[in-house]
């Protein structure tokens, strides 16, 4: 599977420097933020799966619903009720053309397998096929090479989180994990119908990779406020913010429950994070609101 063309050679060398610059600030960050890292990025693999199947729908509203804080967008459809359930896609303009919940269902399962896969080192897929044999190409090149249905076609679920297992087992020496389905849609498009479709799979890869590094930096500069503030707090204020920069999506109820405290003790530090600039409550609603980072 070696191979001496020079595109797919400098894709390949500028995908191995993205994901080598994800990996290592990753590595220096807490536990926490990667734990953060990880469940924000499943989310965004999960609403580029949808977007590369015809249908947008941002990251925290997907997270919304795998939190159970919302439910079917085609019920919520029937009943002009888009808004609350999509908050933040038809906040930004997006058509109110809400996927199909199978699909929605399918892209989520797609997110929680590529999280356990990312965050737990012997965790195996179970339904994606084996691993080819190693044959000493390169892994990350392997791995663009499985990301494809046979004939290079299209790109489906199960293929990129076969690569993505590829990756973890053969090249990715830290966080976060493999990435593409968040990686631009249209770069995606290109590649499934490309008749070598490996050199902008791996540009779609170090795409993907510089937008996780964005996340990061975001979530760091977050952690930062809070931490400001937290430290010189007598209350359960640090613990709070561990909790808040680890989830996509935190209410009241779920730090209560984390924290072992009354649910009006975990309104307070929720209104303090709001405070310091480190959430925005992410829903719109005036009960069971959500808040998310700023």
């Amino acid at each position: 599977m070696m191979t001496n063309d020079k595109s797919t050679l400098s894709n390949l060398l500028a995908a191995q420097d993205a994901i080598a610059r994800l990996e290592a600030g990753a590595e220096l960050a807490s536990a926490p933020l990667r734990d953060g890292l990880r469940a924000r990025l499943a989310c965004r693999e999960a609403a580029g799966w949808l977007a590369h199947h015809g249908s947008w729908v941002h990251p925290l509203d997907l997270a919304l619903r795998a939190d159970g804080l919302t439910g079917s967008y085609a019920a919520a459809e029937l009943g002009t009720r888009l808004g609350s359930v999509l908050p933040v896609t038809l906040a930004l303009g997006a058509p109110p053309a809400p996927p199909e919940d199978r699909d929605v269902a399918t892209a989520l399962r797609h997110a929680d397998q590529w999280q356990r896969l990312a965050a737990l080192r012997t965790w195996q897929p179970a339904d994606v096929g084996p691993l080819p044999d190693d044959d000493g190409t390169p892994a990350l090149l392997a791995a663009a090479h499985l990301t494809t249905a046979p004939g290079g076609m299209r790109l489906t679920a199960a293929a990129v989180l076969r690569a993505a297992w590829l990756w973890r087992e053969r090249g990715g020496t830290g966080e976060p994990g493999l990435l593409l389905w968040s990686a631009p849609v249209q770069r995606l498009h290109r590649a499934a119908l490309a008749a070598d479709p490996v050199p902008p799979l791996l540009g779609a890869m170090a795409e993907a990779a510089l937008a996780a590094r964005r996340e990061l930096a975001r979530l760091r500069a977050a952690e930062a406020r809070g931490r400001a503030v937290a430290v010189t707090s007598r209350s359960h204020l640090p613990q709070a913010l561990d909790v808040v920069i680890a989830r996509p999506v935190v209410t009241a109820r779920m730090l209560a429950d984390r924290l072992a405290l009354s649910l009006p003790s975990a309104g307070d530090l929720l209104r303090q994070l709001v405070a310091a600039g480190v959430l925005r409550e992410g829903t719109g609603r005036k009960s069971w609101r959500g808040f998310v980072v700023v």
